[in-house]
């Protein structure tokens, strides 16, 4: 049977098993995890001049497991309300069919900025 995920602070070794770059930004991220298995890393990326973007790096496989990312998207916008951010922004992953409704339930809404469809996450107080 399938063990509850579980959601830690991410490591560095968590996020290169995802990818081979290092990361452009300061960030602070979640490490989703199931049965032993990596799912993906999400959190937020923090960018010059202010600007906080929503990520996910998701590991082969994660689709299988709605459940548990949805649950470290729900966890990581808890966060961000604790920690006082006021603005997020995010793009949807343009292959993913699920990608802006997920971020719709979460609390985005979209707007197009330059021409691009960008989701917007804003404090309610």
């Amino acid at each position: 049977s399938m063990s509850r995920p579980t959601i830690r602070p991410a490591t560095l070794a968590d996020i290169s098993q995802l990818i081979d770059e290092p990361l452009p930004f300061r960030i602070r991220a979640w490490t989703v995890e199931q049965d032993d298995k990596v799912l993906g890393v999400g959190g937020f990326a923090f960018q010059p001049g202010g600007v906080i973007a929503a990520f996910v790096l998701k590991a082969e496989g994660a689709e299988k497991y709605p459940l548990a990312l949805h649950k470290a998207g729900r966890f990581a916008m808890k966060e961000a309300e604790r920690s006082g951010y006021r603005r997020i922004v995010a793009l949807a992953e343009a292959a993913n069919p699920h990608a802006e409704p997920w971020l719709e339930r979460l609390g985005f809404k979209l707007k197009m900025v330059d021409n691009v469809k960008t989701w917007i996450w804003e404090a309610s107080s």
